[in-house]
This record gives structure tokens, C-alpha cells and sequence, in this order.
């Protein structure tokens, strides 16, 4: 006595085999992690809550500003991070800041402690604008990425000797 299978069920016995060996390869892909960075704080002296601009202001003779960023979507990887700007003729530069590391919950603080021209002839800042943003360097599996853009805008002290004679110039 020959047994036969029926043409339909050998294609559906041969189908559930191919469809439940695909489904294994395709569970064992890894997903990948979305990075971010985010800014939690940022000295309050530095804001203004009637902008609308997200701008960070540092004015000369201001205590240091401070700004806290978290890296997320690493665990507990540290990360470097490095603050940068536009410049029109370099593209994107060191905004000369240390290059700093994240602890092991991804927060790291900068200080813009800024360096005001003063001698007669510089430049003085008049709510000078400059576009920033955060680099954070590859680290182990985790690919580099870079943050938003924002601005932080620079304006010198009335008595700073730069800014001596500015106004009657700008007439």
C-alpha cells in the first residue's frame, strides 16, 4: 500500500517550515537604540522666560553659566561630549570648552565661563548671537551623534574699555 500526501498539504508542511526558520533570524536582529540629548537645566540668570528663542545669555560681569545635558539611550556607557558653534568660514568648531564626560546616569554640566574682550579696539558684544550645539564622540557600539542647534548671545558690560565709544559709532 503507497501513501501519498496530498500536493496541498506538502505545500503547506513545506511553507510552516521556511515561515517558523525566517521567524527565528528575524528575532535575533538587534533593535536599535535611539540616542538623544537633552538640556535638564540651565542657570536660571541665563534664560529669559519671554523668549521664545530658546536663547542662552551670558552678559559680562554675570556669575558663570551652567548648562546640564543628559545623553540618553547609552545605559550606563559614558560619553564625551563637546560644545560647538558655526562659524561662517570653519563650519562647525570647538567652542574652545573642555571636552567633557558623562557620568554613569549620562549627565554632564558645562560652565561657559567667557572670556570678554577689553582692550580699546576689540570687539565689543552687543547681544551677539551664535549658533551652538552638542557633539557626542562614538562610544563602543553607540554611533556619534549631535544635538539640536541653539543660540547663546554674548553682550560685553557697559564699562568694559571695548565697548568705550561703541554706541557713537553704531550712529
Amino acid at each position: 500500500m503507497k501513501f501519498r500526501i496530498p500536493a496541498v498539504t506538502a505545500l503547506l508542511l513545506c511553507s510552516s517550515l521556511i515561515a517558523s526558520h525566517t521567524s527565528v533570524n528575524a528575532s535575533a536582529v538587534p533593535m536599535a537604540v535611539k540616542q538623544s540629548l537633552r538640556v535638564i537645566e540651565i542657570s536660571e540668570h541665563c534664560v529669559d522666560e519671554f523668549d521664545e528663542e530658546d536663547t542662552i545669555f551670558i552678559n559680562e560681569g554675570d556669575a558663570v553659566c551652567k548648562i546640564t545635558v543628559q545623553v540618553r539611550g547609552r545605559g550606563k556607557t559614558k560619553s564625551k561630549v563637546l560644545l560647538q558653534y558655526m562659524d561662517d568660514d570653519e563650519g562647525w568648531v570647538s567652542a574652545g570648552y573642555k571636552v567633557l564626560t558623562t557620568n554613569a546616569s549620562g549627565k554632564v554640566t558645562f560652565s561657559l565661563d567667557t572670556n570678554f574682550p577689553n582692550e580699546s579696539g576689540d570687539d565689543c558684544y552687543d547681544n551677539d548671537s551664535y549658533t551652538h550645539r552638542f557633539a557626542v564622540a562614538r562610544s563602543g557600539k553607540y554611533k556619534a551623534f549631535k544635538s539640536a542647534t541653539f543660540d547663546i548671545s554674548y553682550t560685553s558690560a557697559d564699562d568694559n574699555p571695548a565697548c568705550l565709544g561703541y554706541d557713537e559709532t553704531m550712529e
